[in-house]
């Protein structure tokens, strides 16, 4: 099984048939997907993101990239549609395909209530929090309230962290709550956290986008974390062709089948408590 963890109901992924064409085309089972930014569906065509030494520097995010993405998200656009609703009614259409994450703003007023009230909706299968978009503390009230609320319901957390301070506190919280799986997207975090987290069963680190992940990196996460804790993902439409070029990746690793098929869709199916197919011969 094949399982894109982490992608945008954006450009070609609001399209249902163009999804699931690219996903047949590639070979992937199901997609995990989070509304595009404030509910839109457009995108640029996406760019390839440069790996050089300078942009793998985790002050380079911190100070150049995400004060960007945060402008971009606060100042500039507005809000285009309820995002969770538009992801919820593509994963009606196609169940066995979409896998709706919901797209959480803790600054909002009563936002656990609303939590509440859209998850007896919806049921939808986890929980993205963007702290450079939307930002709140890692140890603060509200990341305590929503983990406990995903472990109450049985939803992964994914999170997207603004720096290797935060993915520390959130050490500390994973701690706290040992049946909420976290899942810290884009290996933000790994090198301050890695030594510590391989002990923290409860976290995983998501591998997207592609061209920002060098192949350094991933050899380190899988070394020092292991194949099970390491999960697919794309960041579609945000990276050219990063799911293709991601799948393709893992299936060049010198690791061993089982380890390959955990990566690609075997790890989040498991948290996400999907059957997996008979591989039986």
């Amino acid at each position: 099984m094949i399982i894109d963890a982490h992608a945008h109901a954006c450009g070609e992924f609001a399209d249902p048939q163009k999804l699931t064409g690219i996903l047949d085309k590639l070979g992937v089972d199901k997609v995990a997907l989070c509304p595009g930014l404030k509910g839109h569906t457009s995108a640029p065509t996406p760019p390839n993101i440069p790996i050089s030494a300078i942009k793998q520097h985790p002050l380079y995010g911190r100070y150049f990239i995400n004060p960007g993405i945060r402008f971009n998200y606060n100042c500039l656009l507005r809000e285009k549609q309820d995002g969770n609703e538009f992801v919820y009614s593509l994963a009606k259409a196609h169940p066995d395909r979409i896998i709706q994450i919901y797209w959480l703003d803790p600054r909002k007023p009563d936002f656990i209530t609303k939590l509440e009230k859209d998850f007896e909706k919806w049921h939808f299968k986890g929980i993205k929090l963007h702290q450079v978009c939307t930002p709140f503390m890692s140890d603060g009230i509200e990341i305590n309230d929503i983990a406990r609320f995903c472990g109450e319901k049985r939803l992964p957390l994914f999170i997207h962290l603004w720096s290797d301070g935060d993915a520390l506190k959130l050490l500390n919280l994973a701690k706290n709550y040992p049946e909420t799986d976290f899942i810290l997207l884009h290996l933000v975090g790994l090198e301050a956290v890695a030594e510590q987290a391989k002990y923290t069963k409860n976290i995983h680190y998501e591998i997207s986008p592609f061209s920002y992940i060098n192949e350094k990196r991933l050899k380190y996460a899988i070394d020092t974390l292991g194949a099970d804790r390491i999960i697919l993902g794309s960041d579609t439409p945000w990276d050219k062709d990063s799911l293709e070029n991601n799948i393709a990746r893992i299936n060049r690793l010198n690791i061993n089948s089982t380890e390959k098929e955990g990566i690609l869709g075997d790890n989040i199916a498991d948290i996400l408590k999907l059957k997996l197919p008979d591989r039986r011969a």
